[in-house]
């Protein structure tokens, strides 16, 4: 049973009892790369890195003090929020909640180790701009948005990151990290009376602060189809990207069409991820979109989406291309076919066998009540988002992808 409490100051907690020997602890704060500007761009991973170096009131580091008790411990940035995990042993559960409550109000930002975590998310940068699909996907997003904040990648601007002052990101921090701006959900072995005892004493004579992440969602820029060339390096491989503005958490209805699009031509995609990072998936062979390796128009292909809040980027990368053009066209003519009954029938098994796996263990149970607080408001509501994704029909199918294709980006990498 999932229990949703909110303290006097603000604080969102949702609890949800598991009988296993483990806990999670998640803090999902509303902050991500759709609260930056000018400046900062990049702020909120760099502000991340520094809320795992020294905090006041904690005995030790992050990690040694996890590490030390047979814990898993994490932290990521996402475009609409910033998320730090604890997965710890049942009997030192309540370290967890002395790590989340001291890293909302206690982080030093000593300015030696603020350097140094520059200087490693800088080099996150370049082996980013390495990486030739992110070249290529982060190219789209500058197409697809002219203003609009996921115009640029989360990991931010090279020349912000270079300028950006310590006490600049201190000010970011004290504002966006609060009670009122973060959802905080255990999941484990923990009663849910004790773990709201927990909560309580260690959150409740937090001030509230001032500090909401919370935007309306909106849109701007390209509309229609665009293609790009690029020059790949003599070592790399052709590849080509096809890119198609989706639809955000926010439109929950368009979000069920969107995930029964996405299994079927894809075939799979976790919809949640525990402690591992999320990174563009390869195909299988079962999928709609394999046909264009069995038709030789490519070696490999892969596909990236994930649930952000506004509308983003469904990308398509097809490795070792000899025929951009042909590709473009085969792509779209196959998410434009009508599925077959077997076809309907094979997606809907997958999307429940996958909301089966992102339900089975206490992280990723976690995440996903907390995106789904986090984005509707409703820690069950993307639950039952992906459950009727399964009831949707071919005329739902097809209505759906006839408004997506209007918009395309292509980027060719030869």
């Amino acid at each position: 049973m999932v229990r949703l409490f909110r303290l006097g100051n603000g604080l969102t907690v949702i609890t949800h009892y598991m009988p296993v020997n483990v806990i999670a602890i998640y803090a999902l704060y509303n902050v991500g790369a759709k609260n930056e500007y000018p400046g900062i761009f990049g702020g909120s991973h760099l502000v991340e890195h520094m809320l795992f170096r020294r905090i006041e009131g904690l005995k030790g580091s992050v990690d040694e003090l996890v590490e030390g008790v047979g814990g898993y411990f994490n932290g990521f940035t996402n475009y609409d929020y910033t998320a730090y995990v604890e997965v710890l042993p049942i009997e030192h559960a309540e370290l967890g909640f002395e790590i989340e409550s001291k890293r909302m109000t206690n982080a030093v930002f000593d300015p030696e180790e603020f350097e140094l975590e520059r200087r490693i998310v800088l080099s996150e940068f370049d082996m980013n701009e390495n990486d030739p699909d992110f070249r290529l996907m982060y190219r789209a997003s500058m197409i697809a948005w002219d203003t609009h904040p996921y115009r640029y990648a989360v990991i931010g601007l090279r020349s912000d990151l270079n300028k950006v002052s310590r006490d600049e990101l201190y000010r970011y921090y004290r504002r966006y990290y609060n009670p009122g701006n973060v959802v905080l959900v255990i999941v484990g072995g923990l009663s849910e009376d004790k773990a709201a005892d927990l909560v309580n004493r260690y959150f409740s004579n937090i001030e509230p602060g001032v500090g909401s992440g919370v935007i309306s969602p909106w849109d701007d820029g390209f509309q229609g189809k665009a293609m790009i060339e690029l020059k790949a390096l003599s070592s790399e491989t052709s590849r080509s990207l096809i890119a198609f503005k989706v639809p955000g958490a926010y439109n929950t209805e368009e979000l069920g069409r969107l995930i029964l699009m996405d299994f079927v031509v894809s075939g799979d995609r976790s919809f949640a991820y525990g402690l591992t990072s999320r990174e563009p998936m390869a195909v299988p062979r079962s999928a709609r979109l394999y046909r264009l390796v069995e038709e030789g128009l490519g070696d490999a292909i892969y596909s990236y989406y994930e649930v952000t809040y506004m509308n983003n980027l469904y990308s398509i990368i097809v490795y070792n291309v000899k025929d951009p053009d042909k590709v473009i066209t085969r792509v779209e003519e196959l998410i434009m076919e009508r599925p077959s009954n077997d076809e309907l029938s094979f997606a809907r098994e997958r999307i429940m066998a996958r909301l089966s796996f992102s339900m089975d263990s206490p992280s990723k149970l976690a995440q996903v009540y907390g995106l789904s607080q986090l984005f509707m408001n409703d820690p069950g509501k993307l639950t039952s988002v992906i459950e009727g994704a399964t009831k949707l029909g071919t005329n739902d199918y097809a209505e759906f992808v006839n408004k997506v294709l209007k918009t395309s980006i292509s980027v060719i990498y030869r």
